[in-house]
């Protein structure tokens, strides 16, 4: 009988062993932010926290963080929107991990808040169901380089 239960308890260990070994790997700041960094720029002030998803009276609903950081690059802001729209136009030829991750669909929103201003100002919204992503693209006419301040909530 103890035999057994030796047997039984190992199988079961051995398999909750194995199923941790397969489960999803921990998000981690900068595993979070490397599918979205522009290529060549700079990282400023890289930071996540808990994003407090609260309902109407203040209680916790879901787990969540919120990931920021601001990419710095001395690209014009016009190859810096042409690499996210491409990045982020829909691909047939996706691998296999971005298309379960999009399984649900997602929205992209791009605006442009520039017109009259001293300064360059796009908008670019990225929602799935669990994910909101927010890439704010500015430069000054007077600046030498264009900022891309980055902010991403994920739901647990």
């Amino acid at each position: 009988m103890r035999l057994t239960a030796t047997i039984l308890l190992f199988a079961v260990c051995t398999s909750a062993t194995t199923c941790l070994a397969v489960a999803e790997e921990p998000n981690t700041l900068m595993g979070i932010i490397a599918p979205w960094a522009y290529p060549e720029s700079a990282m400023s002030g890289a930071q996540m926290s808990d994003a407090a998803t609260v309902d109407s009276e203040g209680n916790r609903t879901v787990q969540s963080i919120v990931c920021k950081t601001t990419m710095i690059t001395d690209d014009p802001v016009e190859k810096v929107l042409a690499f996210y729209k491409t990045k982020l136009a829909p691909d047939k030829n996706t691998d296999a991990k971005t298309k379960e991750e999009l399984k649900g669909g997602r929205s992209v929103l791009v605006s442009d808040d520039s017109d009259g201003r001293p300064f360059s100002l796009h908008t670019i919204l990225v929602n799935t169901a669990t994910t909101s992503t927010t890439l704010i693209i500015t430069r000054a006419k007077s600046e030498k380089q264009t900022h891309i301040a980055w902010k991403h909530y994920t739901r647990l």
